[in-house]
């Protein structure tokens, strides 16, 4: 401890001389002292002296300097692997009992001289030791980017990884741990003995299928140590307790060391959510057979939505629908204007061609339309009415010269914003035939109207449409003002080999004007498919017949299993809307029904979706030592066994580079912060005081 002051130090001469002359001028024929006797008189000058002294050094903010060494203990970090492939083999009960014991040894071993910080790693990293073995994936990167970030600065002295090598999640470890500064030790855990397994490693394939078609699996194989063996690879379809078998190819291993990419193709003959099963028959000695089978799970949309054609018979409507028909999900029927007798409701979307025209006004089947909100797309050619069509509130009204037309090349309009076209495709339009647009007195355009592409007669772009898009109340409109449009489509071919470009132009036309906004007031939010470790989470939301979001009522759900079994469980309000989380579910599928009750009314919804079981850990259960063994090499450690796990403290204890760090703290503070001045102060100021009164100077 030592002292400083704010000021000069020469300014200390001044606190024992304004000390001085201030006693001076107080006791110097001082008439009430001068008959006390020598020593009283000395004794009360040396405690006024002192005071006036100690108050003029406090006037220069005197600081006092302490020092304090703290030492902090180097920090070992134990981290064990969680996941469920350490526990495959046939040591499963020793990492269930004897090894837990042996860490709780070593741990308190080792916080004697360290301090030791645990933690676990599967899919995620949490700061526990855990030995249950129940992680679905396993991520090494994971682990050391949060031990780099948390310990980043700290005296950070080991980390001890307790790990079988195999990781399925993140990136290489031996990568991710060259942002840490510290030794590396490795337990190495699990069997690294390559054991006779087929595998069914991986089946690619997509999530959503449309009924009708056919959808492909890719089913990767591996099997080890199988050679001359052979097996059956199946593919069924779960349908509640029973398996119908729709795939079975035989399977001959002709090496020791396989791998096969079998290509399957599925027909979805029914629509929801299948569940489908790839599995390999075991092979005599296997002694995995968690990872001879894989769950699959496909969304069969029945969403081949209608499109009602009328149209006389012209190469504009050929190329079109067959645009349509081969794109998924949709499928187009075409009618002669006279002969449609069915129902309209049934369709999507309704496309006219040349129609309204002089010899078929269309009348009922245009009041139809318009009931229903049916979405039109109008082809206009020579053959239209345009006074019929300038009825329609379409948005465009045109004075025509009778049939006569222009040729009309395609501008792209630079702010239409419907939907986007490719930008090889913007660049390629200035290169389509013209097509044959109306030669109008006047275009009259409704502000509302989005403009796709406009007319380009000879070198001027114009302000006409050429195709453009409206709403009419709450149904929608398309116009491609001109025909010829099938040119197009032979120009793309003869360009590029292909009908990419004109099938992105009608498919993206006819998804805007088919799709369906929805106007329900309640409405769920659920994913189709979740992975089996992870939470079920979907959202709602409620409007009032404002459509404004309101949360006030409860809602509800009920989630039912494949069996039956039912889940009850009530949404969380959130600012405006509301969000369900179920917590983990067990794999397979389910259904459910969330229901609200707003005054009287009650709103319903049902839906399903599947969890997805993770079978990673069971695929590959052969330790990779190796790994482990460079990781502790490339950071100064030592890679160990199970049974070595008590001689851990030792090999640290034998090390000079894991030391306890000591830090030297300096702090200051005023010196009349300190509660002892102001009693010293007290005391010179009482003891001067009482000798002067009980000698009655006072």
């Amino acid at each position: 401890m030592s002292f400083s002051i704010a000021y000069s130090a020469w300014l200390l001469i001044l606190c024992p001389l304004a000390g001085a002359a201030y006693t001076f001028a107080f006791y110097y024929k001082d008439k009430r002292t001068a008959d006390l006797q020598p020593v009283l008189k000395w004794t009360l000058t040396s405690l006024r002296f002192l005071l006036v002294t100690f108050i003029v050094f406090l006037f220069l903010s005197p600081l006092i300097r302490s020092a304090k060494n703290t030492v902090e203990k180097p920090i070992v970090i134990i981290a064990q692997d969680n996941s469920e492939s350490v526990v495959t083999g046939k040591d499963s009960e020793f990492y269930r009992h004897t090894y837990r014991a042996s860490w709780d040894k070593a741990i308190t071993a080792l916080s004697a001289k360290y301090d030791v910080r645990v933690m676990s790693f599967g899919k995620e990293v949490k700061d526990s030791m855990n030995y249950s073995f129940a992680e679905k994936e396993t991520d090494i990167s994971s682990l050391f980017d949060a031990i780099t970030k948390r310990y980043y600065g700290k005296n950070l002295g080991a980390v001890v990884l307790a790990t079988d090598g195999i990781y399925n999640k993140g990136f290489d470890p031996l990568y991710a741990a060259r942002s840490l500064k510290c030794n590396i030790y490795t337990v190495a855990l699990g069997d690294t003995a390559v054991k006779r397994d087929a595998i069914v490693t991986k089946v690619d394939h997509n999530p959503t299928a449309y009924l009708g078609n056919t959808f492909p699996f890719q089913v990767i194989l591996d099997a080890q140590k199988l050679e001359g063996k052979s097996s059956t690879l199946t593919v069924s379809e779960v349908k509640g307790n029973s398996e119908d078998k729709l795939f079975v190819k035989p399977i001959s291993f002709n090496s020791n060391s396989f791998h096969l990419s079998v290509p399957v193709q599925l027909t979805a003959k029914t629509a929801g959510l299948k569940h489908y099963v790839v599995k390999l028959d075991a092979v005599e000695g296997e002694e995995n057979l968690a990872n001879n089978k894989e769950d699959v799970y496909v969304r069969v949309l029945d969403q081949k939505e209608h499109i009602l054609v009328l149209s006389n018979p012209h190469p504009d409507v050929a190329a079109i629908v067959e645009s349509i028909n081969s794109t998924d999900g949709f499928e187009a029927e075409t009618y002669l204007p006279d002969k449609f007798q069915g129902q309209l409701n049934k369709y999507c979307l309704v496309i006219l061609n040349q129609l309204p025209s002089s010899t078929n006004s269309l009348t009922q089947i245009l009041q139809s339309i318009n009931h229903l909100n049916i979405p039109v797309l109008y082809i206009l050619g020579v053959e239209t009415n345009y006074a019929a069509f300038g009825q329609l509130n379409t948005g465009l009204k045109l004075s025509a010269f009778g049939n006569r037309s222009s040729d009309a090349e395609a501008s792209v309009a630079p702010n239409f914003s419907l939907f986007t076209l490719s930008d090889d495709f913007k660049t390629y339009i200035g290169q389509l035939p013209a097509l044959s647009s109306p030669f109008a007195s006047s275009y009259q355009v409704s502000p509302s109207m989005n403009v796709l592409l406009y007319q380009k007669i000879q070198t001027v772009t114009t302000g006409y449409p050429l195709i453009a898009f409206n709403s009419a109340g709450s149904s929608k409109i398309g116009i491609i003002a001109g025909e010829g449009i099938f040119r197009w489509k032979l120009q793309d071919y003869l360009d590029h080999k292909n009908h990419q470009f004109f099938d992105e132009l009608i498919t993206k036309t006819v998804q805007y004007l088919a799709v369906k906004d929805d106007k329900s007031f309640f409405r769920i939010h659920c994913p189709n498919s979740f992975k089996e470790d992870e939470p079920v989470e979907m959202d709602a939301e409620l409007y009032n017949p404002s459509y404004q979001l309101i949360n006030d009522p409860e809602v509800n759900i009920v989630i039912t299993n494949a069996t039956g079994k039912k889940f009850n469980f009530t949404f969380s309000r959130t600012s405006n809307a509301y969000h369900l989380n179920a917590g983990q579910l067990q794999a397979g599928t389910y259904s459910y029904e969330a229901t609200v009750k707003v005054g009287e009314q009650l709103y319903t919804k049902k839906g399903e979706f599947n969890l997805t079981p993770v079978q990673l850990e069971a695929t590959h259960t052969i330790a990779d030592h190796h790994l482990l063994y460079q990781l502790a090499n490339e950071h100064s450690g030592k890679m160990i066994f199970p049974n070595q796990i008590e001689e851990l403290p030792k090999l640290l204890e034998n090390r000079d580079d894991i030391k306890p760090v000591i830090y030297s703290h300096v702090a200051y503070s005023p010196l009349i912060n300190l509660k002892w001045v102001f009693f010293v102060l007290l005391a010179l100021a009482s003891i001067e005081w009482f000798i002067r009164k009980w000698n009655g100077t006072y």
